[in-house]
């Protein structure tokens, strides 16, 4: 695709929004959010989409699919049987288009009409141009378009929702290319198949060219596409995907059995008939459990994930993948012995803490793995892999862990890719996976992350260090629009406060907003924390100022004993926490949330000296810090009376050695207690190899200081922290390699 056509289309969406907020003010000045039907349809997605998110503007997008849904037919298959006159309103020509595709295909597509007809009719009834405008320019520049008819509507989609509303819903598309491949390596004709969550209808697209393509039988061919089944949690996408079936069949349709049905596949048992199905292949959901906003959803999601027994640790059930629960529950509900199962997932299903027990593939066997390169990867701007697996007739847990893997590239080297371009895929390089450690507890198993045979020789031997259950994450101050300031001196007690510019560059509505301005607060309220932003190896260079409304003195949060100013900018700062946190957040203030687990009012956040590293990231750094000073939940830390000690921690964390174990084991950025499945010894005085180690800590640290002093002197502006960061480890060199050679007899041997 040349850059005149990309252009185009940005111009086209800008035109399409344009068009849609003139609907929308239509029907805002008409009073239209206060028909039934409005509110019915509010009822219907707001589990889907979320409670923020179901919205006019949403419908008005969603109404227009619909009308472009039907008119795709008529434009496509039945412009010889639809009369449309001049005179025909919007109404009469979409019940006209639903009668004929009944007559002339069997299929029944009016189920979305309780939302959206009264709309149609509302429109007509006001004579509004702007529907038909917005109608005819959206749709004849779609059709027009270079790409197939039946990608149509996966185009209109992606480009129409927001990109932050779809991901709301876990909604996702599979490019083509890929479904091509996958459905090719997969798909056996005549196989019963389900896609449990199938959007626009991709993979069921893929799967009905496969079997038209073939020289089977029109008989046979048509038994085939019968038992293509799709089940989607949302209405549009069942309908778009009915639509394109349709215009895939044509005059078959007559004769096919239509199985695609608005259902919760998590949830809904479906009467499957006879049997279950051969082959599920799909792209289910991409969100987790912190991005549901329904409590009774979410108790469920637990309920579910126990029962399959992938449910993480406590500690981790935030992050627990929707998509994980679709592949084991196609396993429970939809699998025949021995049915194959082929997902495209997120990549950190392999890899992240929180799905460790996913890894256990009870059920599965012949388990697989596609992976691919950066330029393919960018498609989503997620990483993702693709995943395969067998069912197994035995619910043991999977004692097999060597896993295939293949990676693929491009065939054909290109600088750029659409997501339409029909590109051909090569074999880069296979390899096995295997964990780097498997746990039993509680009759449980947690499969750590799969590496390759390669990085598995690498790794030096895994031996839980005292030091692990020593550090702790810091407190999550957030959100941190409502409390990281800056301040002026008012007088000798008060001081004014406004917002950390800091702060905001990659804050999410509704906490991008600076809800406060030359605010008055005791200057007693005002304490220092530091952040992993600021850290390098060795060092932390800058910090931060927040107001938070406990005690100095006993560290504790009284609100009757608050001080006026402090307590009137708290009752500020709360309201607003109050009424924009999520429906599903348990916590009733925002005091609650800053010390959500006690990670703020503690003894440990009060210590003088403490020893800290990043808790995600490429790589690890670590610093020792002293005096008043409190972490944030970016970084882990331990808190020592022992500055010696301190030194000791700091230069071990800072090793190469260290460094080169956590890439090969931590999950995407993920860090936190990694570093502790080294054999790192406690610290013994009278050591003479610790107190060598904290030594070198030491002359680290004054590397560090020594050269940020000397970089923020030359240099007028801030530097960042990568090229801070890269320079310091071009000096820190001769430290680290002492570092290790006192490291490697303790852990090598």
């Amino acid at each position: 695709m040349n850059k005149s056509n990309i252009l185009d289309r940005e111009l086209n969406i800008y035109e399409f929004e344009k068009l849609i907020l003139e609907l929308e003010s239509v029907l805002k000045k008409e009073s239209f959010i206060q028909q039934d039907c409005y509110e019915e349809w509010k009822q219907k997605f707001t589990p889907i989409y979320g409670n923020k998110n179901v919205n006019i503007r949403l419908y008005t997008i969603l109404a227009q699919i619909f009308y472009i849904a039907h008119l795709f037919i008529f434009h496509l298959l039945l412009k010889e049987h639809v009369k449309k006159k001049d005179t025909q309103s919007n109404l009469s020509l979409l019940k006209a288009i639903q009668e004929d595709i009944l007559n002339e295909f069997s299929t029944d597509i009016s189920f979305l009409n309780g939302y959206f007809l009264p709309l149609f009719e509302f429109i007509d009834q006001k004579n509004s141009a702007i529907l038909n405008k917005l109608t005819d320019y959206t749709l004849n520049y779609l059709l027009e378009e270079k790409f197939k008819p039946e990608f149509l509507f996966d185009y209109l989609i992606q480009h129409s929702l927001k990109p932050l509303l779809r991901h709301a819903s876990g909604e996702f598309y599979t490019p083509p290319f890929l479904v091509k491949k996958m459905v090719k390596e997969s798909y056996d004709f005549g196989e019963r198949v389900l896609d449990p969550s199938c959007g626009t209808g991709n993979f069921i697209i893929e799967l009905i060219k496969s079997i038209l393509s073939t020289t089977k039988s029109e008989e046979e061919k048509t038994r085939a596409l019968s038992n293509i089944y799709g089940f989607d949690i949302n209405p549009i996408s069942i309908l778009i995907t009915m639509v394109n079936v349709i215009y895939l069949i044509g005059d078959r349709m007559s004769e096919f059995k239509s199985h695609f049905v608005i259902t919760d596949s998590l949830f809904h048992e479906i009467n499957l008939e006879k049997e279950k199905f051969d082959l599920i292949i799909g792209n289910p959901p991409w969100y987790t459990f912190r991005d549901i906003n329904s409590i009774t959803y979410q108790n469920k999601i637990k309920i579910l994930a126990e029962a399959l027994e992938i449910k993480p640790l406590p500690k981790n059930v935030l992050n627990i993948e929707i998509s994980t629960l679709f592949f084991y529950k196609a396993n429970v509900s939809f699998m025949k012995q021995n049915a194959k199962i082929f997902f495209v997932i997120t990549k950190g299903v392999i890899s992240g803490s929180h799905t460790s027990r996913f890894r256990h593939f009870k059920g599965f066997k012949d388990v697989k793995i596609w992976f691919f390169n950066k330029k393919i990867e960018h498609i989503f701007n997620i990483d993702f892999i693709c995943l395969y697996a067998h069912k197994n007739n035995s619910l043991a847990v999977n004692p097999d862990y060597h896993i295939p893997s293949v990676y693929f590239g491009l065939k054909i080297l290109l600088d750029k890719f659409e997501y339409f371009d029909d590109i051909e895929l090569r074999t880069v390089k296979k390899e096995i996976l295997i964990p780097y450690s498997i746990v039993n507890k509680n009759k449980k198993t947690y499969v750590n992350k799969l590496i390759s045979l390669q990085n598995y020789k690498k790794l030096i031997r895994i031996e839980s260090s005292e030091y692990k259950s020593l550090f702790h994450k810091g407190a999550d101050l957030n959100p941190r629009n409502l409390i990281f300031i800056t301040f002026k001196p008012k007088n000798e007690s008060l001081a004014v406060i406004n917002p950390d510019e800091r702060v905001f560059k990659r804050a999410k509505v509704p906490w991008n907003k600076k809800i406060f301005q030359n605010s008055v607060i005791e200057k007693e309220y005002i304490f220092k924390v530091v952040k992993s932003t600021e850290l390098v190896k060795f060092h932390i260079y800058d910090f931060y100022y927040v107001f938070l409304p406990i005690s100095k003195e006993n560290h504790d949060f009284s609100y009757s004993n608050l001080k006026n100013n402090a307590r009137t900018f708290y009752e500020k700062i709360d309201e607003y926490y109050i009424k924009n946190k999520k429906i599903t957040t348990k916590h009733k203030s925002f005091m609650e949330n800053l010390d959500r687990w006690s990670k703020l009012i503690n003894d440990r956040q009060f210590s003088k000296i403490k020893v800290v590293y990043n808790n995600s990231g490429s790589n690890l750094s670590s610093a020792v810090i002293q005096g008043d000073y409190l972490i944030t939940g970016d970084l882990s830390f331990y808190a020592t009376e022992n500055l010696t000690e301190a030194f000791y921690l700091s230069a071990i964390l800072n090793s190469n050695l260290i460094n080169e174990q956590i890439k090969i084991k931590k999950s995407s950025r993920h860090i936190f207690k990694i570093p502790f499945e080294n054999p790192i010894q406690k610290f013994d005085k009278a050591n003479e190899f610790h107190q060598k180690l904290a030594q070198l800590g030491r002359d680290g640290e004054k590397v560090a200081i020594n050269l940020i002093t000397s970089l923020l002197s030359k240099n007028k502006i801030r530097i960042s922290r990568n090229k801070v960061q890269k320079l310091l480890i071009q000096e820190l060199k001769p430290i680290l390699i002492q570092i290790d050679e006192y490291l490697k007899p303790q852990f090598l041997t």
